[in-house]
């Protein structure tokens, strides 16, 4: 049984990909990559299936999916510095599931996020909820899922909230109640794998077995980092020309003005499917970012 993942060398599928190698062979992994010399670094060492694609270009998607029964979908860009969420998010995922119409896949398990709605008002969930759509309304078997924030060794959020401890004062958004449920990588691979394998048809929404507030994510931060900073709580406007000006001279900046203004939607799973649809118990998320000190 063949597995294409798109976004091979990705945080969420080489952690899925090293999961799949205990039990299925690497040529049984189709790991779709858009630069194959950039991803032969970052996948796992093995010989698999290397594919080289661009969801915004349909025609390299052509025959990507021959021979395969299950594909993966994991390409997603949380800003527009270097993508359109149109161009990726939305079309990509459309160019996704038109292949894999064409070349008769089973089933596709697809990556979303919590408050994904093609009638949002925060660009990023709109962009997603039409992806979403894209594969919800295929006619294809599917599972959708849709994880918290998610935390481990590669991860992007954590570093990234672990910029701000480079200032004497943290600056906190608002009043950081802000909430999440974390969810470490590999359990969101366990719960890909057992997309893959179950029978289960669907929307899901996942994260870990705790919810915390932005002001406990900055605390384990600090923890992870053996840091320890006073913090200043800021209204979120006064917090977004930082962020404009960041944006103006960083390549890839610790937060832009549209994730400060996605603060306003709790990153909670409204019914956590993790454990009763999925039969994975997530590790706890307190404690578990000594990884960002390595």
């Amino acid at each position: 049984m063949k597995i294409a993942v798109t976004g091979a060398n990705g945080f969420v599928a080489r952690n899925l990909i090293a999961l799949l190698l205990e039990d299925t062979g690497p040529r049984d992994i189709r790991a779709l990559v858009r630069d194959p010399r950039t991803a032969l670094r970052e996948l796992p060492a093995a010989d698999l299936d290397i594919v080289t694609a661009d969801v915004t270009r349909p025609d390299t998607l052509r025959g990507a999916f021959d021979g395969c029964e299950l594909v993966v979908h994991t390409v997603a860009v949380p800003t527009e510095r270097k993508a359109a969420f149109e161009a990726v998010n939305v079309r990509g995922t459309e160019h996704v599931v038109a292949e894999a119409l064409r070349a008769g896949v089973r089933r596709i398990v697809h990556l979303s996020a919590i408050g994904a709605d093609p009638e949002s008002p925060f660009p990023f969930l709109c962009s997603k909820g039409k992806g979403e759509r894209a594969v919800t309304g295929s006619g294809i078997d599917h599972v959708a899922l849709r994880p918290s924030i998610l935390f481990g060794k590669g991860d992007d959020f954590f570093p990234k909230l672990g910029f701000t401890l480079h200032f004497p004062v943290v600056p906190v958004p608002g009043d950081g109640s802000a909430r999440f449920q974390p969810l470490h990588v590999a359990d969101l691979a366990l719960v890909l794998r057992a997309a893959l394998q179950g029978s289960m048809t669907g929307v899901f929404e996942i994260g870990g077995p705790e919810v915390v507030t932005y002001d406990e994510l900055l605390t384990e931060t600090m923890r992870g980092y053996r840091k320890r900073r006073p913090r200043l709580h800021l209204p979120v406007p006064l917090m977004k020309p930082a962020a404009v000006a960041m944006g103006l001279v960083m390549s890839d900046p610790p937060v832009t003005v549209a994730q400060l203004d996605l603060l306003k939607v709790d990153n909670v799973p409204a019914r956590n499917g993790i454990e009763q649809v999925f039969g994975i118990s997530p590790r706890p998320f307190r404690g578990g970012l000594a990884y960002l000190a390595a």
